[in-house]
């Protein structure tokens, strides 16, 4: 029985229907034991579907599986892990196209490659009763991924997809109308877990995320989500109308993805459930959430476990949750996580009023820090993430490049050494790696006598000019500006034209708003910053 070549949208099933036989031959072979196999030729009558597996397994001279006979018919199918090699998929796939009361299909784990998805399909367009299918753990290629996505696009019926652990997925170059399972508008729940997506993935997914009107429930866990990836996830997020449960943990949403995540907090008002744990989220970027989260009326549970946040700050979080009367968490869940001594009277002053269910490591009999220690800690040296050559011409801007270089050059010789520009970068505010200052050596020192003169230098100026224009320029035809805010380099550094040096903010802003820490001894408007509402940067 030769296949038929599957096309396009596959007009024409690829599996040839056989015509059930009215009476059951008793010279059938099967893995049954010798009483259940009497039992069953005496049987009056069998269902279709059972009778052709029985027909097409011998045809393809194959042993039946009793773990499939005993489950044809029933609504809810479950071929977990079952292995089945090309042959017995297409048995049964001839089967199922007769299975008129099949409602959930799970074919998970049973390395269905190119060949064995055009079965799939071919039983899908014809049963349009099946509302749930499970195809994770498989080995779909991008032929597979394809088809996946024009059948979703075309179909009304499945609400519920698994496609976790398809690790082909983001070796596909995927285009936006492929991504059709989020623009798809019977799905209600997508699973896309372990599928390597990355920021290529992470975009164009979470661009279908902002015209999606119908999914419920969306798990992209454990997809190698960071930076410009993570921030379009949550920009999708932001204006979306109908999520309501979302799973990003594992994935690395660190500070960017965290301001992203904030953002999206203070706007979206369907979101009731988000895991956001193992994402590197650090202090600082915890502070970002907390902004969102004293906006936000309708999450009742945050998953926040196994982020590398200190004990003080867990304090913050909760305090931002005291504060905010009109905040709907239910369940803060911090597994791996260590809290200070202050964290369980604020947790039940909170429970005088309201329920919370919060879950943590370990109570530590560690006192809160002091607002000069926790801001030492959020102002800890980090590598910037703003190309050096930019950030050196924005350092120069409104100076002439003769007068910078005489302001770079300390000792007043004829050249500028490494020491004098990691003393600048210092000097501004932005501590910055032995590779930034490298970067900025090799453009400008052209004789490579390890220092730059004021020739070279005059010369690499007007380079960088050209350099960062083009940059600005390409930034914008890629829409790379939108990315941009979400740095911490531009959150927090601020140019004073004056000086031309890059200050950076006051880091107390970050926790007045929680009221947590005594204001400095002698701060002017430490009152003032006791009181204020928690605002972003």
């Amino acid at each position: 029985m030769a296949d038929k070549t599957v096309h396009g949208a596959l007009t024409q099933p690829v599996l040839e229907v056989v015509k059930p036989e009215v009476t059951v031959s008793p010279d059938y072979e099967d893995d049954y034991s010798d009483v259940f196999k009497k039992e069953a030729v005496t049987t009056v009558k069998e269902s279709k579907t059972l009778r052709v597996y029985r027909k097409a397994c011998k045809r393809l001279g194959l042993v039946q599986l009793r773990t499939v006979v005993g489950q044809l018919g029933s609504i809810d199918l479950c071929f977990r892990d079952f292995a089945l090699s090309t042959k017995e998929m297409k048995a049964l796939c001839m089967a199922l196209l007769y299975e008129r009361h099949m409602w959930h299909l799970d074919l998970s784990g049973n390395t269905v490659g190119r060949k064995e998805f055009e079965y799939v399909l071919a039983v899908l367009e014809k049963r349009t009763n099946v509302c749930v299918l499970d195809l994770s753990n498989n080995e779909l290629s991008g032929t597979g991924i394809r088809q996946l996505a024009d059948f979703l696009r075309r179909c009304d019926n499945v609400t519920d997809i698994d496609i976790s652990g398809e690790t082909s997925v983001h070796k596909v170059r995927l285009s936006q109308s492929e991504v059709c399972t989020v623009e798809n508008n019977s799905l209600s729940r997508l699973r896309l877990a372990h599928n390597e997506l990355r920021e290529a993935g992470g975009k164009i997914i979470g661009a279908a995320l902002v015209k999606n009107r119908h999914l419920e429930e969306l798990d992209m866990s454990w997809n190698h989500l960071r930076q410009k990836g993570a921030i379009s996830i949550a920009k999708g997020l932001e204006t979306n109308t109908c999520i309501q449960t979302v799973n990003l943990s594992w994935n690395g949403f660190g500070f960017e993805g965290s301001v992203a995540l904030g953002d999206m907090l203070m706007k979206n008002n369907t979101i009731t459930s988000l895991d956001i744990s193992s994402n590197r989220i650090s202090a600082a970027a915890l502070l970002e959430i907390i902004k969102g989260l004293s906006k936000n009326r309708t999450l009742t549970t945050l998953k926040i476990g196994h982020n590398p946040i200190t004990a003080s700050f867990t304090s913050v979080l909760l305090e931002a949750i005291l504060k905010h009367p009109h905040g709907a968490i239910q369940q803060l869940h911090m597994d791996g996580v260590v809290v200070d001594k202050e964290f369980e009277g604020i947790l039940e002053k909170i429970r005088e009023s309201r329920y919370l269910e919060v879950t943590y490591e370990v109570s530590l009999p560690i006192t809160k820090k002091t607002r000069e220690e926790m801001m030492k800690e959020l102002q800890k040296p980090q590598a910037y993430n703003i190309d050096p050559l930019h950030m050196l011409y924005l350092l120069k801007e409104k100076n002439r490049a003769r007068d910078f270089f005489e302001k770079i050059n300390k000792d007043k010789d004829d050249g500028l050494t490494r020491d004098e520009l990691f003393l600048l970068f210092k000097e501004a505010g932005l501590p910055c790696t032995v590779s930034v200052v490298d970067k900025i050596m090799r453009f400008m020192d052209t004789n490579g006598d390890g220092t730059i003169d004021l020739a070279e230098f005059l010369a690499g100026d007007k380079k960088i000019k050209k350099y960062s224009r083009e940059h600005l320029r390409n930034s914008l035809a890629k829409q790379e500006d939108s990315y941009a805010k979400y740095s911490r380099t531009f959150r927090k550094a601020k140019i004073d034209p004056l000086t031309l040096q890059v200050k950076v903010e006051d880091t107390s802003k970050q926790l007045s708003p929680n009221t947590l820490l005594p204001p400095p001894t002698g701060m002017p408007g430490s009152r003032r910053g006791s009181t204020a509402s928690m605002r972003g940067n």
